[in-house]
């Protein structure tokens, strides 16, 4: 069984890509947290199928949605570092590293 972990900054990401998404449609922020969610349950299924990028890091894309959780695995954690839009720039995030 999988121990998921977030870095702090996990939920000021997701709350920003809410409100960003609200405002271009009402209810498209809980759509966007929903897929979340959705992906985070695929991650714990198996997070060896999402395999590491150059950045060393796990992407998952949130389905429908130009955003990617990055993740690592650590003995029996997935410790989610960073939801970012997929155009944004690995720099902005890396230092989240543990």
């Amino acid at each position: 069984m999988w121990r998921l972990v977030l870095r702090p900054q996990v939920e000021d990401d997701l709350v920003e890509a809410s409100l960003w998404y609200d405002k271009k449609q009402i209810g498209l922020g809980d759509q966007f947290l929903a897929e979340y969610v959705a992906a985070i349950h695929r991650i714990l299924e198996d997070p060896w199928l999402f395999s590491i990028a150059v950045n060393g890091l796990r992407p998952c894309l949130i389905k429908r949605f130009s955003y990617i959780i990055h993740f690592v695995v650590e003995d029996d954690q997935i410790i989610v570092i960073a939801v970012m839009n997929a155009a944004r720039d690995d720099s902005s995030f890396m230092h989240r590293l543990p």
